[in-house]
């Protein structure tokens, strides 16, 4: 599999703006950049997507998918509804294809969701529904990772695609998916016709709670440093390859520091096993 990585790690201490995350992706021989609510885009601004555009152009990159962590669910999700639209015309401006989301950001205590699983489930599914209504239209396609509680795993995944009733495609994350308790070698089978995207980072689950995510078997999810985790990268990339994956892999992983090594290292160490 020829590697297309995608710069998409959570901002580094000297990419405080898009023109330099672009800048930082052109460094690393990448010509793609994943789009994210932050710096000139903590607004939806479709001025300032043109600006970033025409210097994405410029530089020769490219946005393969726009995310956003967003609460879909909650007292103001009407108004959120609408941010989440400027995002969608954001995506089109940039000319990117895909536009991931969060629906139910909860990820501390799996208790707290489940009690109103039912009520969230509905609230969700509706919000899928009305955002691929507005963005298809605008050549937009809404994307959904493994994520969450309630929208995770094989069978939470399933639940939504099939209530949803709409074309939405699938980010294989192959992260979150460990906060099902389950791993992303099972999510890429099931959705092998809906994988559109893919997030790289490892994560490890254990007993440990200090700094980690509640998982729905009671453990606790760590993100880890690249090849220390529980993360099946060789077994999953295999799969990728089986079925004719073409897309991006953003990059999505941490550093306190420059990012240089970081991401040089990262990046060798995927490619040994594609």
């Amino acid at each position: 599999m020829e590697p297309k990585f995608c710069y998409y790690t959570p901002p580094f201490p000297r990419t405080r703006s898009y023109r330099a995350m672009i800048d930082a992706a052109c460094e690393h021989g990448l010509n793609a950049v994943e789009g994210f609510c932050s710096f000139e885009f903590a607004t939806p601004d479709k001025d300032v997507a043109r600006e970033i555009k025409k210097y994405a152009d410029e530089r020769g990159v490219v946005f393969p998918c726009f995310s956003l962590y967003i609460d879909m669910v909650g007292e103001d999700a009407e108004e959120k509804m609408k941010y989440l639209k400027g995002y969608a015309e954001v995506a089109a401006i940039l000319d990117c294809p895909y536009l991931h989301h969060t629906v139910i950001p909860e990820h501390a205590d799996p208790a707290r969701v489940l009690a109103r699983k039912d009520e969230l489930f509905e609230k969700g599914v509706k919000v899928v529904q009305e955002i691929y209504d507005y963005a298809a239209p605008l050549g937009v396609r809404p994307v959904y990772e493994d994520q969450g509680y309630i929208f995770n795993g094989v069978g939470g995944m399933t639940a939504m695609i099939d209530a949803v009733g709409r074309d939405i495609g699938v980010v294989a994350d192959f992260g979150n998916i460990m906060q099902a308790d389950e791993l992303i070698t099972d999510i890429i089978p099931a959705f092998a016709d809906r994988i559109v995207h893919a997030h790289l980072k490892d994560v490890v689950n254990n007993d440990i709670p200090e700094g980690g995510l509640k998982t729905l078997g009671g453990k606790y999810m760590h993100n880890t440093p690249v090849g220390q985790g529980g993360v099946p990268f060789a077994e999953a990339f295999a799969q990728l390859k089986k079925i004719g994956y073409d897309g991006y892999f953003g990059l999505e992983f941490s550093a306190k520091t420059d990012d240089s090594t970081a991401m040089h290292d990262a990046m060798r160490y995927f490619s040994e096993r594609m």
